[in-house]
């Protein structure tokens, strides 16, 4: 005995009685999980082929083989069990769980699609997103979940009723279908539909395989306090020169990613010609915040005037990662809200 063999002995008895069919199934989910996470191999194109076998057909396979873990008895004998052991086993194992081949295979391809795109439209709405590492981790939980209960239902069978991989009559059937046609037209024909076939589906198995981010954004907002409760209203219309306002600038990250904010509060005077020309622009202050998905961080500032006007605007400009420029603008801020107000600098320094 080989020192392989001595090893595959030691083994617990329900691993090596596993299925070849289901190992092949925890070996892609690892085999991924490597060529995504590994530091080295995920930047190897690598990825891209176990990713749209993954996709597209692992998971479904393994929810297949949980619900149908029975042959359909087309593929022939697959073991010396004792016959009359196998007459008892089919009078009390339901036929239900049998299916085709093909039917199989079809199957795992939709199941696949399916349990991907559920595991997405889930990741959703948390705060980690519809990104790749969430997908995978996510796909790969439930197809090891759903290959562990196949395993089990199977080993509740006799051999003979177990589903196994016919793979010699499955590479029989294809030297037919490529060489059994009447003529090479015939032959072509089917050549090409298989061709057609595999990059239509490897097209579909890259986009999934890839999830975009889904939206990206930050919201902002100004807010007042009214009778304890923070409220997008109540604004003041005029202040008074050096007069101070307390407001409450709040931001809510949506980015799918953590993010550093810098926000610049400045005052602008307008030329008052019915545009939005600026005249004058002041800085009054900035304040930086730093935040995961899905938080929210609200800050207490006042606002100050430094210059009157009748057509004062207070602007609150947000930059992302630290960009901020020499002249910070409405025009070159990725984010930006703003308050107009009137500054008489004879009005009530009462708020």
């Amino acid at each position: 005995m080989t020192v392989s063999g001595t090893l595959w002995k030691l083994l617990p008895r329900p691993i090596r009685e596993t299925p070849a069919d289901l190992v092949a199934v925890v070996g892609a989910v690892v085999a991924t999980n490597v060529a995504v996470f590994a530091p080295i191999v995920r930047e190897t194109a690598l990825r891209i082929p176990l990713g749209l076998v993954f996709v597209l057909f692992v998971p479904g396979y393994a929810l297949v083989a949980a619900l149908f873990p029975e042959a359909d008895g087309s593929a022939g004998p697959d073991s010396t069990t004792d016959a009359a052991v196998d007459r008892e086993q089919s009078r009390t194992t339901s036929l239900s769980t049998a299916i085709s081949g093909p039917e199989r295979a079809v199957l795992s391809l939709g199941s696949s699609v399916a349990i991907v795109s559920l595991a997405g439209l889930a990741l959703n709405y948390t705060p980690w997103g519809v990104r790749l590492g969430p997908v995978l981790l996510a796909v790969s939980a439930a197809t090891l979940g759903a290959t562990a209960i196949a395993a089990a239902r199977r080993r509740d069978l006799s051999p003979r009723n177990r589903f196994r991989v016919p793979y010699r009559r499955w590479t029989a059937a294809s030297r037919t279908a490529l060489r059994g046609p009447d003529s090479r037209a015939d032959a072509a024909v089917n050549v090409l539909l298989v061709v057609t076939v595999l990059f239509t589906v490897g097209g579909v198995g890259y986009a999934l395989a890839t999830p975009s981010g889904g939206e990206r954004f930050s919201e902002v907002a100004v807010l007042t306090e009214d009778d304890g409760e923070l409220v997008a209203g109540d604004y003041p219309s005029t202040m008074g020169l050096n007069e101070s306002r307390e407001l409450v600038f709040e931001i809510n990250n949506d980015e799918r990613r953590p993010v550093d904010y810098t926000v610049v509060l400045a005052q602008q005077n307008l030329d008052g010609d019915g545009n939005e020309t600026v005249v004058e622009q002041r800085e009054l202050t900035r304040f930086d915040a730093q935040l995961d998905h899905g938080q929210t961080w609200r800050h207490s500032h006042n606002i100050t005037p430094a210059a009157t006007g009748d057509t004062v605007r207070f602007v609150w400009l947000v930059y992302l990662d630290g960009d901020v420029p020499a002249d910070p603008s409405l025009e070159n801020a990725e984010y930006s809200t703003s308050l107009w107000i009137d500054v008489d600098d004879e009005a009530s320094s009462s708020a």
